[in-house]
């Protein structure tokens, strides 16, 4: 049966594509000399081409011409720095590619260079055979040409394979090295081979550029950088502490730049800032992965390597900030290294299911993928924007139609929540989501209904702040690590003393629970243990506020509290105060609104709740103001 509905709605698809649906066009860029352009669905990629007399950053001494990344753009929004000059020792932005920079003491030189005397060659690796001179190497100096090694590129609409040889060897150094440059709708994978052709062993060191900025403004404020681990670096920079007695931070308190556990967030423009060694701790057995967002944008570029960075030099200025990752790799003869460099872009309305960039899955995109369908890179019928399944595996078939299903008709993919309690009940004591399969039970509240009150949209529910409580038993199992998104409308009836619960979820022990809350200070705060999370904007105004608490792992199945984000009035909170730690959240199948999970700690909530709903995925920021205005009275 499944097959038949797939035939048949291939049949359809194509008679709606005959009727003129066309797949979307990334947006265009506009173009350095000497390059090409790279598309695949809404992404689009500049590259040099070593093959151009244009491109003369390509005949560098110190950087690559192989996959020589100038520009990203997702949906037209850029997210690489990118000025117009350029030369042999310097570089246009973007991601250029260096081996062996030498600059530290901890760094290796390029191999054979501290070998020789005045004159003898040595390997730069990624740009061919250099001369030596009688100093200490140095990265910046224009060494004489032996044999620049040739570089050959095959294009496609979606990637290009780059291959680089040498005809000679630096007194037994020798190299050949290869990459594919892939495009995929909303990443940039940069698969590396490194084979060493030469008679003697080395050891090489490569780094990339990220010159990360997002379209084309300053780093900060409301920019932020973060790891899957508590880092240390060199120079240390030490963690930032609020100021005392008060959480409250006036312009005159906020650095420019924050030091957490795990995170550095520029919350003013910044200077030029001296390089930065950030470490992993020891024996961290993780992915090397990284995050770079802009708050205010709602964009992000998360970046990984496949192999351990020995550790990630940090160089930020005003106008970007480049976190780069230190590859470390020791060859004997005729040994070769594979790893993979993967670049994942956001931009908050995007959906990877969307083939055709008109921010809904419908007909539209079931027709070109009916179009493509089958088909793989190269063939005539290829088209990269429908290889949407999860991980793309470079064919257009029954995965790809099954990964529509999910979004279909949602615009900008917000799916229904999972479950959502309206609260526009007018009596009784019983609380009923939309399906009724979530039922809640008031407790010690008055008999007389006078608790259902108005609310943001219809009713809501007023708890009295000395004993009153709802508990919603049982509630969708979205427990563990899995990412998740819980939104609601609270209004406090005074300017609160002490702390009060807004809703608990879990298990009442370390790392298992959610807590949300408003604390003495009237400011939103979310722990799961000794974990938390401040966002600085007031909420205990005895106004309305639409809170909406999101978990959006930066690495799959292992969440900690920096993944926590917390919106205010759908807007995103840069969050000043934090304590890092893992959460699992147990399984216990009850939610508890107006108060903690033990009613007798007396975190009872004084005020209006309404509209509570819970979602199975992160929520993007368009889709919180969604929810906001939906339930906003015009």
């Amino acid at each position: 049966m499944p097959r038949i509905v797939a035939v048949r709605a291939i049949i359809f698809a194509s008679i709606l594509l005959s009727l003129g649906s066309r797949p979307a066009q990334g947006q265009p860029l506009p173009v350095h000399a000497g390059t090409r352009l790279l598309a695949s669905g809404p992404l689009v990629v500049e590259v040099g081409d070593p093959a151009s007399d244009q491109c003369p950053w390509n005949k560098g001494l110190r950087f690559s011409p192989v996959a020589n990344v100038l520009r990203a753009q997702l949906h037209g929004r850029d997210f690489l720095y990118s000025p117009v000059g350029g030369g042999a020792l310097t570089y246009l932005g973007g991601l250029p590619m260096e081996f062996d920079i030498g600059q530290e003491a901890f760094q290796p030189d390029p191999p054979g260079y501290n070998e020789g005397a005045n004159g003898d060659p040595f390997l730069k690796i990624g740009v061919g055979i250099l001369r030596r001179n009688t100093a200490a190497y140095d990265f910046s100096s224009s060494y004489p040409v032996v044999e620049l090694a040739r570089t050959t590129a095959t294009w496609q609409r979606d990637r290009v394979h780059f291959v680089q040889t040498l005809t000679g060897t630096a007194n037994g150094y020798a190299c050949h090295l290869e990459e594919n440059l892939i495009v995929k709708n909303d990443r940039l994978v940069m698969e590396y081979l490194l084979r060493n052709t030469g008679s003697k062993p080395f050891t090489t060191e490569q780094y990339l550029h990220n010159f990360t900025t997002f379209s084309g403004r300053s780093v900060g404020p409301n920019v932020r950088l973060f790891f899957p681990y508590d880092f240390t670096t060199s120079p240390e920079v030490s963690p930032w502490q609020p100021p005392a007695k008060a959480r409250t931070l006036s312009v005159a308190a906020q650095p420019t730049i924050i030091r957490m556990a795990n995170m550095i967030e520029y919350t003013e423009r910044v200077s030029s800032v001296p390089k930065v060694w950030v470490y992993a701790p020891e024996g961290y057995a993780g992915p090397h992965r990284f995050a770079v967002e802009h708050l205010d944008l709602h964009q992000r570029v998360t970046i990984e390597a496949s192999i351990p960075a020995a550790y990630v030099g940090l160089w930020t200025t005003d106008y970007q900030i480049s976190p780069e990752q230190f590859l470390q790799v020791t060859l004997a003869p005729g040994q070769e290294a594979r790893f993979t460099r993967t670049y994942a872009f956001r931009v908050d309305g995007f959906v990877r299911e969307d083939c055709t960039g008109n921010r809904i899955v419908d007909a539209n995109d079931l027709a070109v993928v009916s179009a493509a369908w089958l088909s793989e890179p190269g063939a005539p019928a290829w088209n990269p924007a429908c290889d949407v399944s999860s991980p793309a595996d470079d064919r257009i078939d029954l995965r790809d139609l099954t990964a529509l299903a999910r979004p279909w008709r949602q615009v900008d993919g917000l799916p229904a929540p999972v479950a959502h309690w309206q609260l526009d009940e007018t009596a009784g004591t019983m609380l009923l989501d939309e399906r009724a399969q979530y039922p809640g039970t008031l407790h010690n509240f008055p008999d007389d209904g006078s608790q259902w009150v108005t609310g943001v949209s219809g009713s809501g529910l007023q708890f009295d702040g000395i004993d009153d409580y709802a508990q919603i038993e049982p509630v969708p199992t979205i427990a563990g690590t899995s990412p998740r998104t819980i939104t609601t409308w609270i209004r406090l009836s005074e300017r609160p003393s002490a702390s009060q619960a807004i809703l608990a979820w879990g298990e009442p022990a370390p790392r298992r629970y959610w807590l949300l809350e408003v604390d003495a200070t009237r400011r939103l705060r979310f722990s799961c243990g000794t974990g938390f999370a401040y966002a600085p904007k007031v909420v205990g105004d005895m106004r309305w506020h639409h809170i909406a608490v999101v978990l959006d792992p930066l690495v799959p199945g292992s969440p900690r509290i920096s993944d926590v984000r917390l919106s205010i009035d759908a807007e995103p909170q840069t969050i000043y105060e934090t304590a890092e730690q893992p959460i699992d959240t147990g399984a216990t199948n009850a939610l508890t609104l107006g108060a903690s999970h033990s009613p007798a700690d007396a975190q009872f909530f004084r005020g209006i709740i309404d509209d509570l709903r819970i979602y199975d995925i992160a929520l993007s920021p368009t889709h919180i103001d969604h929810i906001r205005q939906e339930t906003t009275p015009p």
